[in-house]
C-alpha cells in the first residue's frame, strides 16, 4: 500500500485537471457562442443628395431643384435616363404639410434613348449611358419645379426616390457606316465556307476600313451606350428630405 499511494495520489490529479481542463474549454465555448457577431456594412453604391437655391419662394418665383448623386468605391455603369437628366427626378415625392403626397400635373419623363450596335460579334439592343467614377459627384437639375407641379402657400418636402440599375459593359457610339462594316465582319467570322487565312485577311481590312471612317470623323460623339444583356442588378436609393416654403 505505501508503494500504490503515490501511484494513486498522480492519477487523481491527472482526473482533476482534466475535469478543469473541459470545464475551461465548455466556458471558453459558450463565451465564444454568446458573443454578438458583428455585421460588415455593406458597400454604399450611391448616395443622392437634394437641394434648393433658398428655402422661400414668392407664389410665381422659378423653383430650381439640384441634386448630387454621389458615388462609392466603384465605377458604375448607368442608363442616362436614370442618372444624367431630367429623368432622375421621376420618382420625385411632394408632400404637403398634412403629409398628403402631391401629384404633379404632368409626369416628369424623360426618353430612353436606345440603339441597336455591335457587342462581342453580334447585333445588342443598347441603351444610353453615363459612366459614374468612384467616389465621385454627378450634379443633375430640374429648371423649374412649377413645370410639373401647382404650389399654393404652405410647406412642402421634397425627395426622390430612385432605383439606379447597374450594368457591366458599354459600348462607344458607332456610326451606321461602322455599325454595318461590324455586321459584315461577324458574318464573315461565322462562315464555314471560307479558311481560316481567308476570314484573318478579310478581317483585317475590314477593321482597317473601320479606322479610316473613324479617323475622318472630325466630331466623333462621346456618348455610351449599355447592352441590355450586359444587366447586373438594381440598388434602390432614397435622398434626404429637404423643405420647400412658398409664400
Amino acid at each position: 500500500m505505501i508503494h500504490r499511494f503515490p501511484t494513486l495520489v498522480v492519477i487523481l490529479s491527472f482526473c482533476i485537471v482534466g475535469c478543469l481542463t473541459e470545464k475551461s474549454e465548455k466556458i471558453l465555448e459558450t463565451a465564444e457562442a454568446n458573443t454578438p457577431q458583428v455585421e460588415e456594412a455593406k458597400p454604399i453604391v450611391a448616395e443622392l443628395s437634394l437641394s434648393l437655391a433658398k428655402p422661400n419662394y414668392q407664389p410665381t418665383e422659378p423653383i430650381h431643384l439640384n441634386m448630387t448623386i454621389k458615388t462609392g468605391k466603384f465605377d458604375l455603369l448607368a442608363p442616362y435616363v436614370t442618372a444624367g437628366g431630367t429623368g432622375a427626378f421621376t420618382k420625385l415625392v411632394v408632400k404637403n404639410e398634412a403629409g398628403e403626397t402631391i401629384k404633379p400635373k404632368h409626369p416628369i419623363t424623360m426618353a430612353n434613348e436606345s440603339k441597336t450596335l455591335i457587342w462581342k460579334g453580334k447585333e445588342a439592343r443598347c441603351i444610353r449611358g453615363i459612366k459614374l467614377g468612384a467616389k465621385t459627384e454627378c450634379q443633375v437639375a430640374l429648371d423649374n419645379l412649377r413645370t410639373y407641379y401647382d404650389f399654393t402657400s404652405g410647406v412642402y418636402t421634397l425627395q426622390v426616390l430612385m432605383s439606379l440599375k447597374i450594368y457591366r459593359d458599354f459600348l462607344e457610339d458607332q456610326s451606321l457606316q461602322i455599325v454595318e462594316i461590324e455586321r459584315e465582319i461577324a458574318e464573315v467570322q461565322g462562315s464555314k465556307k471560307l479558311p481560316t487565312d481567308a476570314k484573318q485577311e478579310v478581317t483585317t481590312r475590314l477593321r482597317e476600313e473601320i479606322e479610316y471612317i473613324q479617323s475622318q470623323e472630325k466630331e466623333r460623339s462621346d456618348r455610351i451606350y449599355l447592352p441590355l444583356d450586359s444587366y447586373r442588378g438594381s440598388t434602390n436609393l432614397e435622398s434626404n428630405i429637404i423643405n420647400l416654403n412658398i409664400e
